[in-house]
């Protein structure tokens, strides 16, 4: 029932076209970040961070061998083509993704459909995994919330959790799909 109820609330409210099997309920969004970066990355890889990013991100991909490339993004792009220039000039021979928060954790700050359109596509060309991470997804107070999923289904694996929309923390629920 849980699944089903997750697999239905992607379809109608972000856009996203899964099957259950597609959704995977874990131990909070930290645990299946943690599982989605060990499964994508490793010793050498990297792995773009729009800046400023949660904390815990880093250590995550650190704790796979491979090296957090901080991206400066939310203080400072201000339109699509610059959003493409700042993940294009720290992207490498060994970048394997590219993480994602919208809202972003800690800024608070919606990126706009077209942005995340421009970097779904950037990240296709170049064959990069696109990590979005959308716990906050229901406390949007300006701007409205798009999943990145949207544009670049095959390479997105998002991010969810219960304890920011149903007030859930201590319960340790997230899921990925």
């Amino acid at each position: 029932k849980l699944v089903d109820a997750i697999v239905e609330k992607l379809r109608a409210r972000n856009g996203i076209a899964c099957e259950r099997d597609e959704v995977l309920v874990t131990g909070g969004a930290t645990a299946g970040l943690a599982n989605v970066v060990g499964s994508i990355a490793e010793r050498g890889d990297e792995v773009l961070i729009l800046a400023p990013f949660w904390p815990l991100i880093r250590g995550i991909v650190q704790s796979v061998g491979a090296t957090p490339v901080e991206v400066p993004f939310f203080d400072r792009v201000d339109g699509v083509e610059a959003a493409l220039d700042a993940v294009e000039a720290r992207r490498s021979e060994r970048s394997v993704a590219l993480y994602v928060s919208t809202p972003s954790n800690p800024s608070g700050r919606v990126l706009p459909e077209a942005w995340l359109a421009a970097l779904a596509e950037w990240a296709r060309r170049h064959d990069l995994w696109l990590l979005a991470d959308e716990v906050y997804e229901d406390l949007v107070y300006q701007g409205e919330h798009v999943s990145i999923a949207r544009f670049a289904p095959e390479r997105t694996i998002t991010s969810f959790s219960f304890s920011k929309s149903y007030g859930m923390a201590g319960y340790r629920v997230g899921y990925l799909a």
